[in-house]
């Protein structure tokens, strides 16, 4: 019953947590179920397979709606969500069942990059739920289940300079915000200056809540 209430939300496009009710009467009723049933009709009598669904600025609200709540449920389709950067960077919670994030041609933006990995680091998503019972479970640290970022690059294209320039800007955001002033890849290739690095880390603030 919980699964059907969350088909129906979704086929109306409601929001999540709008809890505000409406009376209609009979006819209202008779209109809203036509709609539903257009909509449910437009979503599951495709021609297109269902393993993987595109998602870009076209696709309409109630099916964005469909679309995440099928993804978020484990072993439903389409396993595969493909999502143009606007539609994929916000307002879609994808973490249900989902830890593995595919980058296309990503964006120039670390932030807008942030945003879009963000889709599956939420409250109670599935890495958190798998790294709880690693935890648990006393598994050693580099066997700890995380968030995998994928690039797509390919050498000598432009997305290898694209990817050099977001990682560059992406070591600055995190000096910036996280007080990372030696990013590990600058300090993996430069070993001779290490203790240089470690005074700096040393000096840099520190923004962990812990301390």
């Amino acid at each position: 019953m919980s699964t059907f209430c969350q088909l129906i939300e979704a086929v109306c496009d409601k929001d999540d947590g709008d809890d505000e009710e409406h009376e209609i009467d009979d006819d209202k009723a008779t209109e809203l179920w036509d709609q539903i049933e257009a909509r449910l009709r437009g979503e599951y009598t495709r021609t297109q397979g269902g393993f993987a669904r595109l998602m870009n600025g076209v696709t309409r609200p109630e099916s964005r709606r469909m679309i995440q709540l099928a993804f978020n449920r484990a072993k439903s389709f389409p396993t595969v969500l493909v999502a143009q950067s606007l539609v994929g960077r916000e307002g879609l919670n994808l973490h249900k069942s989902c830890r593995i994030v595919v980058l296309v041609h990503p964006e120039w933006n670390p932030g807008v990059v942030e945003q879009q990995i963000g889709r599956v680091d939420r409250v109670d998503s599935r890495w958190c739920n798998e790294l709880k019972k690693a935890l648990n479970s006393q598994t050693h640290a580099d066997r700890l289940p995380r968030i995998e970022v994928r690039p797509v690059i390919f050498r000598g294209t432009y997305d290898e300079h694209n990817w050099k320039v977001l990682r560059e800007r992406w070591d600055n955001l995190r000096a910036q915000l996280h007080g990372d002033v030696i990013s590990p890849e600058f300090a993996n290739s430069n070993h001779d200056d290490q203790a240089l690095f470690d005074e700096i880390s040393d000096a840099a603030p520190n923004f962990s809540p812990n301390r």
